[in-house]
């Protein structure tokens, strides 16, 4: 039998039209295409006695994601009623950032405080900061037997993953104070990165990169026995954590506040547990269960494939140093940190409450 519904009348085409657009739009709502226009699945929400609240974040694999990769694992025990999804970023691309930013696909991000102040002064304001949470991760390393960082003036650094990135323009800053000006150009990651490090023709001086690539190329140089060996360069001063200073670098940054504010308790419980993801991370006695999840989702999320024992000597190392500071306490010092650091000021509306 013949339908007798609008949508199978024949002989009327613009009826047609319309209903194959209706159609056409109910269905990119069912299947879930809609989701970059709409929104991420903050609101997702299971049945029963099993509702959770799905909270995607996007997370390069810098110092950042580390403990966002904690909690993802230990979320029952750090945020019960919530589950994590991390999604990937390219590291050293702002403008990969900037698209999955304005195009609302996550409800947070992680990535820099620099490079968040950014984006919304150039107009991107649906963003805004919830906390800092990492102090120290960017190092200047250099070959071994290199009597100091004055060696590098007017020398070529690599700047991993490239220029205009924090771990370039924290190191540069430090260098300049002193008066040293190498020549920074971009390094790159993967195959291109270790070639370029692992033979004597090509090897820089120095590269410049964050946490946990330091690590990672430590552990492969001797690995694999590079010709040229390289070692974390001591430098002394304030900036970029060096010594007993540091500096605002990764944030937790709040993607769609409006979304989010619909749901606050929920909210709420995420940075709560983001927050405690942080302290977990902090206490040493931690340290093996942590380096092993930290090797699963580099491996899971963003395919590299060193083993857990790098990330556990990065993290008894001292060069990371998390500690998550919700906005009220950071602002004037978030405000400073990019004035001295990068000659950027801020726009306070970054720092409106999110909920």
């Amino acid at each position: 039998m013949q339908s007798h519904s609008s949508c199978s009348v024949p002989g009327n085409l613009r009826k047609h039209a319309l209903c194959a657009v209706v159609l056409s739009f109910v269905f990119f709502l069912i299947t879930g295409f809609g989701a970059v226009v709409f929104g991420s699945a903050h609101a997702a929400e299971g049945s029963g006695s099993n509702k959770q609240t799905v909270f995607k974040v996007i997370a390069p694999p810098d110092p950042n994601f580390i403990p966002v990769a904690v909690l993802r694992e230990k979320v029952s025990e750090l945020a019960p009623g919530i589950a994590v999804e991390i999604v990937t970023a390219p590291s050293g691309d702002p403008s990969a950032m900037r698209a999955m930013l304005y195009s609302r696909a996550a409800d947070f991000a992680l990535f820099s405080t620099l490079g968040g102040s950014r984006f919304y002064g150039a107009g991107l304001d649906n963003i805004a900061l919830v906390g800092v949470h990492v102090w120290k991760g960017v190092w200047l390393v250099g070959q071994k037997g290199l009597k100091g960082p004055e060696a590098l003036n007017g020398k070529r650094v690599l700047a991993v993953p490239a220029i205009k990135t924090p771990p370039h323009m924290v190191i540069e800053k430090s260098l300049n104070d002193k008066g040293i000006r190498p020549d920074f150009v971009s390094g790159g990651a993967g195959p291109v990165l270790m070639a370029q490090l692992s033979n004597p023709a090509k090897a820089p001086l120095a590269f410049v990169a964050p946490e946990p690539m330091v690590s990672i190329l430590l552990a492969r140089q001797l690995k694999e026995k590079w010709p040229v060996q390289y070692a974390v360069m001591p430098l002394w001063g304030t900036v970029a954590g060096f010594g007993a200073g540091e500096t605002a670098l990764g944030a937790l940054w709040a993607v769609d506040p409006q979304r989010l504010a619909a749901n606050p308790g929920a909210s709420q419980a995420f940075v709560a547990g983001f927050r405690d993801a942080v302290a977990f991370v902090n206490d040493p006695a931690n340290h093996d269960e942590v380096s092993k999840i930290v090797a699963r989702t580099m491996r899971e999320i963003y395919g590299q494939a060193a083993p857990a024992s790098v990330y556990r000597s990065m993290l008894a190392s001292g060069r990371l140093k998390l500690d998550f500071r919700p906005t009220a306490a950071v602002r004037a010092r978030v405000v400073r940190d990019l004035n001295d650091t990068y000659g950027f000021r801020v726009d306070e509306g970054i720092f409106r409450p999110v909920f």
